[in-house]
């Protein structure tokens, strides 16, 4: 007997047309698109045409790990019939896609490696709020974006572009649905741009709104509703202590929210649903003042404590109890975390060390592990570290970024402590 599920997926039919391209090694195109990434929905069937004589001796299946079969996995069949033999007419794989097809699948070719691509289905993403962004920075300026999944580990994968290279203090406000990279340096100089991608499917940003003045090194925080940009230098090259809002649902450009208590740049931030916190950074030396706001009221940043030293350059994130804020430059690169708990005030607390001691990392977290990508060592890496918030103790190493950079990218999640 069929479950409903199953019912809804036949009444929308779509079809892939599938060819075998040279390209560095046959590799699949699809609808013309070599290695296309592809994005599927519940209630549709997906036939992926095989009928093109090009496909003779390259049967398309799909599986849970890339490359399938290549790669130690196994074929994924649940909802998927094939027919016919590729290169033949009537040739073709078919997907009946529900929601309780996994979130990521991969097609492949049961007979060589390396030809396929990804499949995602966005509404079935299996841990909402679990999805970490890192985008930009230099050495060389890069307009990269990677993507990682913050309960697992692993490296990282390439999930699209910013819309141009971004390097020093591009920073981004992770919202449940979509991730909003700000300010920086661009190839023209400081930038007032804020872009935007969709955390479920990958791809590369588009223009969302403005800043209400250029800046570079800037720090960002947020919750579900509003976003924040605050301090970082403008393009007079003067530090500031703006603050600036929007509302992520909204494409009005940036608005003034209040005054950090200090003009800063180069901080971490960390944030519950109701407070923002600013700490650290470099006032012309570094420092050790933590700054918070409180999201639904717009005015000055009051003091909230201070770090155990006075560090810029470093990470952070938070679940919606504790802060982190992690290596960073206190004269010298630096592997210290130290911690907060947001709803209160009070200094920091030694926490643990990074793997390794660099600057410019970017955190990003869900409610339970914060990461910590990238940095400078002083050589640019590509170092991906983790830690369990609730915990205390060292970071364990969880996977490699696609590319290495120094300081000056932008990170978050779909999943921080504003979100929970």
């Amino acid at each position: 007997m069929l479950t409903e599920d199953y019912k809804v997926a036949r009444l929308t039919e779509f079809t892939y047309t599938v060819t075998v391209v040279s390209s560095g090694g046959n590799k699949y195109a699809i609808d013309g698109n070599t290695q296309q990434y592809v994005v599927l929905f519940p209630g549709g069937t997906y036939k992926f045409d095989q009928a093109d004589s090009s496909n003779n001796g390259h049967p398309l299946r799909f599986s849970e790990t890339s490359n399938g079969t290549h790669n130690s996995g196994s074929e994924y069949t649940t909802g998927v019939t094939t027919a016919g033999t590729p290169g033949n007419s009537g040739a073709y794989t078919q997907i009946e896609v529900t929601s309780s097809t996994p979130f990521v699948l991969y097609y492949y070719c049961t007979n060589h490696s390396g030809m396929g691509g990804e499949i995602n289905i966005p509404p079935n993403m299996a841990t909402p709020g679990d999805r970490a962004l890192n985008a930009g920075g230099e050495s060389p300026a890069t307009s990269n974006i990677d993507y990682l999944t913050i309960s697992t580990t692993g490296n990282a994968t390439k999930f699209g572009d910013l819309i141009i290279a971004s390097f020093d203090g591009i920073n981004c406000v992770g919202g449940k649905t979509r991730g909003f990279f700000g300010g920086g340096a661009q190839p023209s100089g400081w930038s007032d741009r804020v872009m935007v991608v969709d955390f479920a499917s990958k791809g590369n940003c588009s223009d969302f709104n403005n800043l209400t003045e250029a800046r570079r090194d800037v720090t960002a925080t947020g919750n579900s509703i509003k976003g924040i940009f605050a301090g970082g230098s403008n393009p007079s090259n003067a530090v500031t202590n703006t603050i600036q809002q929007f509302i992520q649902s909204s494409l009005g450009n940036c608005i003034d929210f209040g005054d950090l208590t200090i003009s800063v740049k180069r901080c971490a931030p960390s944030q519950s649903s109701t407070r923002g916190l600013i700490g650290g950074g470099d006032t012309g030396s570094a420092t050790n003042v933590i700054g918070y706001i409180t999201f639904t009221t717009q005015g000055n940043a009051t003091d909230f404590g201070d770090l155990t030293t006075a560090t810029n350059y470093l990470g952070g994130n938070s679940n919606s109890t504790r802060g982190l804020f992690g290596g960073g430059n206190t004269g010298s690169v630096t592997n210290t975390i130290t911690y907060v708990t947001i709803a209160s005030t009070g200094n920091s607390t030694d926490f643990g060390d990074l793997t390794q001691a660099r600057q410019g990392s970017n955190g990003a977290s869900n409610a339970t592990r914060c990461v910590f990508m990238s940095g400078q060592t002083p050589t640019a890496v590509n170092t991906i570290d983790y830690v369990t918030i609730g915990s205390t103790g060292d970071a364990s190493d969880f996977g490699d970024l696609s590319y290495s950079t120094t300081s000056g990218g932008g990170g978050n999640s779909n999943g921080h402590g504003g979100l929970q």
